[in-house]
């Protein structure tokens, strides 16, 4: 399929799609005329990576991720769960960080009867 159709079909953009193509996230074939030609399997990929990114994941977050796919080997399940071990405490730096400001703002607020 074209981009315009993995566009359509995954609802990423065709800016986006080239995006991942040039990163090595997603890959389509060249067809004679010059046009990328993807496989059906890039619409679910697409779909994934998209949602990844809206997640606010990084780019190599969404690579280790990836490489976890099909028929990986342990080692890159391994190198994907230490990956997402530093992810989830990122998280939970930021969820204390945040939980925090709003404990604050709760005071201020109750201090001026709001």
């Amino acid at each position: 399929m074209r981009i315009g159709e993995l566009s359509a079909r995954s609802g990423v953009s065709a800016r986006s799609l080239r995006y991942y193509e040039q990163y090595g996230l997603i890959a389509a074939e060249r067809a004679a005329n010059g046009y990328r030609e993807y496989a059906e399997s890039m619409a679910e990929r697409a779909t994934v990576i998209h949602q990844l990114f809206g997640m606010g994941f990084s780019r190599e977050v969404v690579e280790s991720v990836l490489s976890c796919v099909g028929d990986a080997p342990a080692s890159a399940h391994d190198a994907a769960a230490d990956t997402l071990a530093l992810v989830r405490d990122d998280l939970t730096r930021q969820i204390e960080r945040l939980a925090s400001t709003r404990s604050r703002i709760d005071e201020f607020l109750d201090a001026r009867g709001r």
